[in-house]
């Protein structure tokens, strides 16, 4: 906090300890002066994924509500481009709802595949920024990222550190981020869960000619309902107590709501659509299928620029910090 106050910049944002901080609000709950230094570090991390942002501008984009549409517009015209070439803007595929006849398979993965390689360059551009600004500011005296590699993904894999703003508090001060732990977990395994689930649906295409739609009782299908509830279960905790405990917790910010209000409604999406197949109801299922896929490339695609960073730069934070060791 004296960095900010000092207007050390590069200092401040070159110090892993932005991102090491998990938000668990015990420094704000037991702060003499009330002055939120969980907030500030939030307030920090999001400044720093613009900061490094691979281009600057999406990283700005991303943090201002105004440029909202904008980001929404790139996909939308791209698969409207599609749907153009394939004359379904007008007549949508007849008979049996099956979505790769309204977009192609083949047509989607070239897009995704095309969008997340360059996405992918950009996270690895921001995350090679914020690692030589920590080698900069912190100096490298340990044995090097190798040998915490393993280490460090364990605690990630695991929630170490969200674990332990629960199971070792330093006093009986209520912080309003008990939930932290199980929810978060709940995230993030349901999101690789839909992963997986996405993953296995490509091979069992590619390697088998296992068409979809896939059945309800298939073990694939199961694991993405049931990653999918996980994470909209999740989100409706942290949504619930972002505005319970706003007074108490910390005030959210705008790339807050974005990140949750996305994830849940790409996941919601991905439900209707599986709903309004089953009830066959085309007139509905092939729209919501088309906002589902721009809410996922909206997700997928900004990763770099957006809440989701935090994968990136708390990973590279995390690692720099257990290597020094």
């Amino acid at each position: 906090m004296v960095w900010v106050q000092w207007g050390l910049k590069e200092r401040a944002l070159g110090n892993s300890s932005i991102w090491l901080c998990h938000q668990c609000a015990t420094c704000t709950a037991y702060c003499p002066r009330d002055a939120k230094p969980a907030s500030l570090m939030a307030a920090l991390r999001d400044y720093s994924i613009s900061h490094y942002a691979v281009p600057g501008f999406l990283g700005q984009a991303l943090g201002d509500p105004k440029y909202l549409p904008l980001l929404f517009a790139l996909p939308t015209l791209i698969f409207l481009a599609v749907l153009a070439w394939l004359g379904h803007l007008t007549a949508l595929p007849e008979g049996r709802i099956v979505y790769s006849r309204f977009l192609p398979i083949l047509y989607i993965e070239a897009i995704f595949v095309a969008a997340m390689t360059l996405s992918g360059l950009a996270a690895l551009g921001g995350g090679v920024r914020y690692w030589q600004a920590m080698s900069r500011q912190m100096g490298r005296n340990g044995h090097g990222p190798g040998q915490a590699l393993v280490p460090t993904l364990l605690a990630i894999l695991r929630h170490r550190k969200f674990r332990e703003c629960e199971a070792h508090p330093v006093g009986i001060r209520e912080t309003y981020k008990r939930h932290l732990h199980t929810t978060h977990l709940a995230v993030f395994y349901g999101f690789l869960g839909l992963v997986v689930t996405t993953t296995s649906v490509g091979i069992g295409i590619y390697a088998f000619g296992y068409l979809t739609p896939w059945p309800l009782w298939h073990p694939v299908k199961i694991l993405g309902n049931v990653s999918g509830l996980a994470v909209i279960g999740a989100l409706v905790v942290f949504g619930y107590r972002r505005i319970a405990d706003k007074e108490q917790a910390g005030k959210s910010t705008y790339s807050d709501w974005l990140f949750l209000d996305i994830l849940l409604l790409t996941t919601l999406t991905g439900f209707l659509s599986e709903l309004f197949r089953l009830a066959d109801l085309p007139g509905l299922a092939y729209p919501i299928y088309f906002i589902h896929l721009d809410f996922v490339f909206f997700l997928l695609v900004y990763i770099p620029y957006s809440k989701f960073a935090h994968v990136v730069y708390r990973t590279a934070a995390m690692l720099h910090a257990a290597s020094e060791t």
